[in-house]
């Protein structure tokens, strides 16, 4: 799949929308958006075509974080700063999935239950390191070479 869409294209930082889709999307409003922009807690993108605001759909994620977190009574300034927080948990952990993890072997289709292969643990590579995604858990295990 990813040779039809091209070597690297990422949903993320390649799909771009409109401000109302935005708006639609995570329902703050248009007005809102314009002003979250103005204190620089989002950020649009733009094309040199048109005045229109666009923003990356990465953004969505964190509008919406922002929102959420506004919902339950935090400031925008502190929900603005915390959605931030997030977003770079988020990306933290997406730099170590793909740096560590190696496969992931697919065990039970119908319950989408498999292994994760995370690398070894040794330069001999005797030691691997598996997560299981089982039915009702999920766990880290260290198989050994025999």
């Amino acid at each position: 799949m990813e040779q039809m869409l091209g070597d690297k294209f990422s949903l993320k930082a390649d799909l771009i929308i409109g401000i109302g889709d935005l708006s639609n999307l995570t329902g703050v409003s248009a007005r809102q958006l314009r002003y979250w922009e103005e204190k620089k807690y989002i950020e649009s993108v733009t094309d040199g075509k048109s005045s229109a605001r666009k923003y990356k759909f990465e953004m969505f994620y964190k509008v919406r974080a922002i929102k959420l977190l506004l919902d339950e009574g935090l400031t925008l300034a502190k929900a603005a700063e915390q959605a931030e927080q997030q977003r770079q948990k988020v990306e933290i952990c997406k730099k170590f999935v793909n740096a560590v993890f190696t496969d992931v072997v697919i065990e039970d289709p119908e319950k989408v239950l498999g292994k994760i292969m995370m690398g070894y643990l040794d330069e001999d590579q005797k030691r691997k390191v598996v997560g299981i995604v089982a039915e009702g858990r999920s766990y880290i295990e260290v198989q050994t070479k025999k």
